[in-house]
């Protein structure tokens, strides 16, 4: 059919795919998947930040009736490869934090089973631990694979002759993503495949992560989460949860496990932002042209899997400079490892930055709008490259108009509402646009419809219906003859 004849399915609107089962509870969440006498899991945390497991008395938990297993490092699964500390579970007595797993109860119903890991008795020897974030910690170090520094110029000599210098340290805390749908796992083996309902934004990902870990190949795992109740990117990777949910799986052959990661427990599993400092040195004229900038950012990590929060992203492309010095450090600590936590980098790192850019205008009596005008790149000033475009300043131009911006008063504390201090500001943001290689998507043309297959995810965000949409625009064909398939390892590889 001519696309002069028919309109494009993209950009209309429509009822959600998915809605109509989601409100009425028809949509199978990972939890919820209908699997065959089921066992039911519960954690057994540490309560200590650092130390080792030096005894486990599981007998009044084995006499409960119910339980159907204690499990601990003693029997676990021995893992094909132990180097990402926080799947590598349940291999030792080491214990690097404070909720870090040391082992499961299973048994009949979620209810005993967390009754029965009350009951079990866990012995450790506390070791002196250090979970306390700062700055001038003496153990900050550059990450392993992390960004590189940048270097340009002679910064120390730029500052010292501009006119105009601001040193600000600012700070952002750690950030928890705690979605409505907590992580949770069922996991199952049949022989040496395993199967896992789980609650992941890319299951082909996770795959590539996990068998290796378990020893398997690939086409021995087979993930489905074909809804997601939100992630924030905190189910943009594995964590221990779906390798705890496996390895008890896999101690009880021919019995699925269930696992729900309480919210407690989410605050220490599942990943968070991490904390960051952030030193600015700007140097500049008394026009608000930046002459020098200094960078030097340090963010919390863990002993147990290093993850540096590159606040530095931001400022390696958002202003001009000639003279430049950017870093990254982290700070390995004895806490819970953090993760992918919506724009990692760039949502802590703009925050810095844009602070300083507001305390720079401040310093050279200019609007802040006007300070970023004069400092816009014509070229990308981390490569050198010209953009292919960039509207910021259309933004900022744009926005000003729509607020009011030019009627303001700049005054702190100039206007009052009631018991409300009214102020207006203005801040950038940035995240970048990627590409990645290696999607496919399977057609199958059946009785006058379409079958369209891809490992993708639905967090909620509409992928259900979009993708239907792009396929009945490549096909020349009305939505309503594309019946599609998503988050199954099964079908076609789709990235995260």
């Amino acid at each position: 059919m001519s696309d002069l004849l028919r309109a494009s399915a993209i950009g209309t609107g429509r009822v959600r795919l998915d809605g109509p089962d989601k409100v009425r509870g028809r949509a199978p969440y990972a939890y919820e998947h209908p699997v065959e006498d089921p066992l039911h899991l519960y954690p057994l945390c540490s309560t200590i930040a650092r130390g080792r497991v030096t005894a486990i008395d599981a007998a009044a938990a084995l006499a409960l009736d119910g339980v159907a297993l204690v499990l601990t490092h003693e029997d676990a699964l021995r893992l094909a490869d132990t180097e990402d500390g926080e799947l590598a579970i349940l291999q030792d007595e080491g214990i690097g934090f404070r909720g870090q797993y040391l082992g499961a109860v299973l048994a009949e119903t979620p209810e005993t089973a967390r009754h029965g890991a009350d009951l079990v008795e866990i012995t450790t020897d506390v070791a002196p631990h250090d979970a306390d974030f700062r700055h001038d910690h003496p153990q900050v170090r550059k990450a392993e694979g992390g960004a590189d520094d940048v270097e340009t110029g002679d910064v120390e000599a730029a500052l010292a002759a501009a006119e105009i210098v601001v040193d600000q340290r600012y700070s952002t805390p750690l950030e928890h993503n705690n979605p409505m749908e907590p992580h949770t796992t069922i996991a199952r083996w049949d022989g040496e495949e395993l199967t896992l309902w789980t609650s992941t934004q890319g299951v082909h990902p996770a795959r590539q992560a996990l068998a290796p870990i378990l020893g398997i190949e690939p086409e021995q795992l087979r993930i489905i989460s074909p809804h997601v109740g939100g992630g924030f990117g905190s189910k943009g990777v594995p964590h221990a949860d779906m390798m705890l949910t496996a390895l008890a799986a896999r101690a009880v052959p021919g019995r699925a496990v269930k696992y729900a990661v309480s919210r407690q427990h989410m605050f220490a599993i599942t990943g968070y932002r991490p904390a960051t400092s952030q030193h600015f040195r700007i140097g500049a004229g008394p026009d608000g042209t930046i002459t020098a900038f200094v960078l030097e950012a340090v963010s919390s990590s863990s002993h147990t899997k290093e993850f540096p929060e590159e606040a530095i992203k931001p400022s390696r492309q958002m202003y001009a400079g000639e003279h430049r010095r950017i870093t990254q450090r982290l700070l390995p600590l004895d806490i819970a490892v953090p993760s992918w936590m919506r724009a990692p980098g760039e949502a802590s790192g703009m925050v810095g930055l844009e602070m300083v850019m507001d305390e720079l205008a401040e310093a050279c009596g200019l609007d802040p709008i006007e300070l970023r005008a004069r400092n816009e790149p014509v070229l990308d000033p981390d490569t050198g490259l010209p953009f292919n475009q960039r509207r910021l300043l259309d933004c900022l131009r744009e926005g000003a108009e729509r607020f009011g911006w030019a009627e303001r008063d700049p005054r702190p504390r100039a206007r009052r509402e009631g018991g409300w201090l009214i102020g207006t500001g203005v801040a950038s943001a940035t995240y970048p646009a990627s590409r990645q290689p290696g999607s496919q998507a399977r057609i199958r043309l059946t009785a006058g419809s379409y079958e369209v297959g891809i490992g993708a995810a639905d967090l909620g965000t509409g992928t259900w219906t979009a993708l239907t949409q792009v396929a009945a625009d490549a096909l020349e064909v009305d939505p309503e003859q594309i019946t599609l398939q998503i988050g199954d390892t099964s079908l076609p590889n789709a990235t995260v």
